[in-house]
């Protein structure tokens, strides 16, 4: 007698008595028969169930868990499931033994095709039987199968796959804030969860461990976003005496490799390059989805002498307008948007910020509008804007008007990127660019303090280090960027590898000597040993994973993902811990109730 899962069995099989074992999906009973969908991991096999046996089967239920035994054999034509792998044969079942019974499920588990999928929160729940479905099998099947390829990959170009630790020293990080855990032998003291393995990989370079990998753990406190987890994972790289473009071409090889040998494509490589300035000047956005076009252009002298006093008065007091066409097949059968999602347009980009947006349309040859007012007040100005942009029939514009450019651009990306989302028009499925030249700081948004653009360990470039102490704005760092249909997949840098330059950035940042040696003694001094050139970069596991599988919910993607709220709903945790407790084993006396 053959074991089989229950996506083997095959045409092949007819007339072999097998063994299976899985679960009691779908039940149905025909009188004279029973049919059981039995399902696993692989698959599903239909068994059948009739005479003594089929008595017995009835006490089974959905989600039972059973061995069964018997012959394969082939259906009857009416009955095939072309759909399905086993389709063409079924399992009369000679003798089962029941294994596990099932609690009714709280929702349905078969393929989701023309079926309604249970709410989010109530599969986080109960997410080991989420994990049961089809589609999510297929998911974490999926991701498994990129994991083992960038392994794979890795190993051989001699990566070493290392381990950093995951309790250590409280540090200084920039951005979100560290996850903090009490330590019993140390009361009063405590370790923090890495937000990413950065200062340790570093010293794995320093160490002469010249080529580190690793499929990394990391924790970030940050306030609840619909796209982050508090943690995650990260392929973490880092290699010693080599600069940006090896490291990129490593990620663009890697990445090459994942398409050809788990989803059975070809991508171009090397990736596109685009300057930092470019990408926000261009596109509004230090993360561009290359899939589309509308270039934002400045439209700011086309509308200078026009009678639409809306973007007239922003630009008569010095501000900047701007303008993006989109082709949309507007006011023509099968068009991409509609008067009503334009309109929601103008409500979300006032959400972005911005007091409106001005929307055209072109048709005929005319440029015109809704109400028709707004192209009257454009006068000539309308046309002059349409011939800049290449504008033609069924193209919308859409335009907007500021007197901060800079924050203009960043609206307006926002903008084309919804707007790119509804029409999708993609000339490509995946569209990878390589984002560098940032500025190595930038201003808090709020306190107006000076702090790194990215982290804090990113060299600056040799051409722009001499304005780091009286012009650092201007300094630019050796930073890079890998973006994939407008989401950041990874981010990398070349470090910096003397202490006393070190040093200099984290005090232009802010930070008094004494609180340098108290949070970076150690990596200082770690660098004043004969620190080599080295860099490195960090892909989003979970990101990737899910765009390469073209879905955009990561929590799809993770084993037992956390909620919205970052709640992990099947445990129920966070939850309280009693005051006796934390006092008692971590000499904390000032906790919350239990």
């Amino acid at each position: 007698m053959e074991t089989i899962n229950c996506g083997q069995a095959r045409a092949s099989h007819i007339g072999s008595k097998v063994s299976l074992y899985g679960w009691c999906r779908l039940l149905r009973d025909h009188g004279g028969k029973l049919f059981i969908d039995l399902s696993d991991r692989y698959g599903t096999t239909q068994l059948v169930f009739d005479g003594a046996a089929k008595t017995e089967a009835e006490k089974l239920g959905r989600e039972y868990v059973i061995h069964a035994l018997g012959t394969v054999r082939e259906r009857s034509p009416d009955t095939v499931d072309n759909e399905s792998k086993t389709g063409a044969v079924e399992v009369a079942v000679e003798y089962f033994e029941l294994i596990s019974e099932s609690r009714v499920p709280p929702f349905e588990l078969i393929p989701e095709k023309g079926r309604f999928l249970a709410d989010e929160e109530l599969r986080l729940r109960h997410r080991y039987l989420d994990l049961r479905r089809p589609k999510a099998v297929h998911n974490i099947v999926f991701r498994d199968a990129v994991t083992k390829e960038i392994r794979k990959f890795l190993w051989g170009r001699d990566f070493l796959e290392l381990e950093t630790p995951l309790l250590i020293k409280d540090t200084y990080e920039t951005g979100a804030r560290t996850f903090l855990v009490p330590s019993r032998l140390h009361k009063g003291k405590f370790y923090a969860l890495p937000q990413s393995p950065q200062l340790f990989k570093q010293m794995c370079m320093i160490g002469g461990l010249d080529r580190y990998f690793q499929i990394a753990r990391c924790f970030r406190d940050e306030d609840p976003r619909e796209d982050r987890q508090p943690e995650f994972t990260q392929v973490d790289m880092e290699v010693s005496f080599k600069d940006e473009e090896y490291i990129m071409s490593i990620v663009e090889d890697m990445i090459a490799s994942i398409f050809r040998n788990v989803l059975g494509k070809e991508i171009k490589v090397p990736f596109a390059r685009m300057n930092y300035a470019e990408a926000f000047g261009t596109y509004g956005s230090d993360k561009p989805d290359l899939r589309f076009g509308a270039r934002i252009e400045d439209v700011t002298r086309e509308v200078a002498a026009c009678g639409y006093r809306i973007v007239k008065r922003v630009a008569d007091n010095g501000g900047r307008v701007r303008a993006m066409r989109f082709k949309a097949d507007f006011g023509k059968p099968g068009s991409r948007v509609t008067t009503k999602q334009m309109l929601g347009l103008v409500e979300l980009a006032k959400g972005f910020g911005l007091g409106g947006l001005t929307w055209l349309y072109m048709d005929g040859g005319s440029v015109r509008s809704e109400p028709p007012s707004i192209a009257d007040a454009l006068g000539t100005a309308a046309a002059a804007i349409a011939s800049k942009l290449g504008a033609g029939d069924g193209d919308v514009i859409v335009m907007g008007a500021d007197l901060s450019d800079r924050f203009l651009l960043g609206a307006l990306g926002k903008v084309r990127k919804a707007l790119g989302d509804m029409i999708g028009d993609f000339s490509t499925d995946y569209s990878f660019v390589w984002i560098y030249g940032f500025p190595e700081f930038e201003r808090d948004e709020i306190t107006g303090a000076l702090k790194p653009s990215h982290n804090p360990f990113t060299a600056p470039t040799t051409e722009t280090l001499e304005h780091l102490d009286a012009e650092p704005e201007r300094v630019i760092g050796r930073q890079y960027d890998l973006v994939l249909n407008g989401y950041e997949l990874g981010s990398g840098s070349i470090r910096i590898n003397n202490p006393e330059l070190q040093r200099r950035v984290l005090r232009r940042i802010g930070m008094s000597d004494e609180t340098i040696d108290r949070h970076f003694g150690f990596m200082l001094e770690a660098l004043s040993y004969g620190a080599p050139i080295h860099g490195g970069v960090a892909l989003g596991l979970d990101r990737l994973v899910a765009l390469l599988a073209g879905e955009e919910n990561i929590r799809d993607f993770i084993l037992f993902p956390k909620n919205k709220r970052q709640e992990l709903l099947v445990d129920g945790s966070p939850t309280p811990v009693g005051t006796d407790r934390l006092r008692e084993d971590y000499g904390i006396g000032n906790a919350g109730p239990a």
